[in-house]
């Protein structure tokens, strides 16, 4: 698909699907969204800045206990990890703007907090990154009672 924000809903509805087929619970199926969204609009309005545009390319992997997002594109080099050298500049800029009083900065964050796992490789031109989380069987507003 192209990399543009008027893909983002595609994006929502290829994840929310494979959610579906690999019958995640609400609040699992949830959270792989959130990750994926947030990721893949990194790479648009980041990863394609100071380029022309290309495509992202997503791929779905289930087993027993977990489900995988690969989020495939030809974006300029960044590790969403937090094992880039970049993390401290990115977190400068999330103080930035916050101090400006605008939106924005934490959207690696909060698919570090989502996801169960984040791993990035690059090999030639192509980012990938693999979006995990396991199979908690919880619904998103299940309560634990003790």
């Amino acid at each position: 698909m192209p990399a543009t924000v008027a893909s983002l809903g595609e994006v929502a509805m290829f994840v929310g699907q494979a959610g579906t087929d690999a019958d995640l619970g609400e609040r699992d199926a949830y959270r792989l969204r959130l990750a994926t969204d947030e990721l893949v609009t990194n790479v648009i309005t980041h990863g394609f800045r100071h380029i022309a545009p290309g495509e992202i390319e997503l791929q779905v992997s289930v087993s027993d206990g977990w489900v995988l997002v690969v989020v495939l594109d030809t974006a300029g080099e960044f590790d969403p990890t937090g094992r880039d050298r970049m993390a401290p500049a990115v977190r400068q800029a999330a103080v930035w703007r916050r101090e400006e009083g605008t939106a924005g900065g934490f959207g690696l964050t909060l698919a570090r907090m989502c996801a169960d796992r984040i791993m990035y490789e690059r090999t030639g031109d192509l980012n990938r990154t693999i979006i995990v989380v396991r199979r908690s069987g919880r619904r998103l507003c299940e309560a634990e009672i003790r």
